[in-house]
């Protein structure tokens, strides 16, 4: 459904107005990485990758600039990963990958999300990015007690959510 537009009822794809969302609010979107901590079979995720990269490219060009800013990536977690899936959906893209190994969303590592907020650059470099921790109607799977748990854990390691 997240792809689907009715058009009676709809102008947009809800993947498409998420995406717009995203890049309406959150300042210099090409400074992040975009984790999806409960990604379940992929979602829109990959919808939401794909417009939102081509928005960020079409700005630039729009606004003259001869170098693109950097694609915002993103990477698909779950408790209980579906490898297959994400396989498939990252090959689509050179800046959707996934986690394959189960990742808690209530109790995610900071050194598992330094993993992808640092970026290797030019001469041995490093820098790192922002961290936005997606959701994508994930909480109706938890409890009160599991969905704190995820919002504080959400705090305490990243940059925002979404």
């Amino acid at each position: 459904m997240w792809t689907t537009k009715i058009p009676v009822l709809q102008s947009v794809t809800p993947s498409r107005l998420a995406a717009s969302l995203l890049i309406q609010h959150v300042p210099d979107l090409s400074g992040w990485v975009a984790v999806d901590f409960c990604a379940g079979g992929g979602g829109p995720t990959p919808s939401i990758e794909r417009f939102v990269n081509a928005r960020l490219e079409a700005s630039a060009k729009a606004r003259g600039n001869r170098t693109v800013a950097a694609p915002i990536r993103f990477v698909l977690t779950d408790l209980h990963p579906h490898p297959e899936d994400w396989a498939a959906a990252a090959a689509r893209s050179p800046n959707l990958t996934y986690e394959s190994k189960p990742l808690d969303a209530s109790a995610a590592a900071q050194d598992v999300i330094d993993k992808y907020a640092v970026v290797p650059g030019p001469g041995g470099t490093q820098s790192r990015k922002r961290v936005l921790r997606l959701f994508n109607l994930a909480f109706h799977h938890s409890d009160d007690n599991l969905a704190r748990a995820i919002l504080k854990n959400t705090v305490e390691t990243s940059d925002g959510f979404a």
